[in-house]
């Protein structure tokens, strides 16, 4: 399993269009072969600071989930929404299971 954790903040003025980008590109990656989950997620403390988190079945899924039309149009979109750099780490994992409480 891989997963993709990705940190951004959107331009305040930006916002509405962005999160609407945000919506189209989840539904269609979720839809992506291999997708395990897919999902954008504003963080408590910052309203105008995200979180994207994907789990992806392999490597392989992910590289083809890349090159689809709906990544290249969100990362065209990056430059003129983005005020900050956008941080993302991909992530191989080699086991998974509940944590225990």
């Amino acid at each position: 399993m891989v997963i993709v954790i990705a940190r951004f903040e959107p331009k305040p003025d930006r916002l509405d269009e962005f999160l609407a980008l945000l919506r189209d590109v989840q539904a269609a990656s979720r839809e992506d072969a291999g997708c395990l989950h897919y999902g954008y997620y504003r963080e408590v403390a910052d309203d105008l600071r995200f979180i994207a988190v994907e789990e992806w079945e392999d490597a392989g899924t992910l590289k083809a989930h890349l090159r689809t039309p709906h990544v290249a149009r969100l990362i065209a979109a990056l430059p003129e929404h983005a005020s900050a750099p956008v941080e993302i780490a991909a992530h191989t994992v080699s086991e998974s299971g509940p944590l225990p409480l």
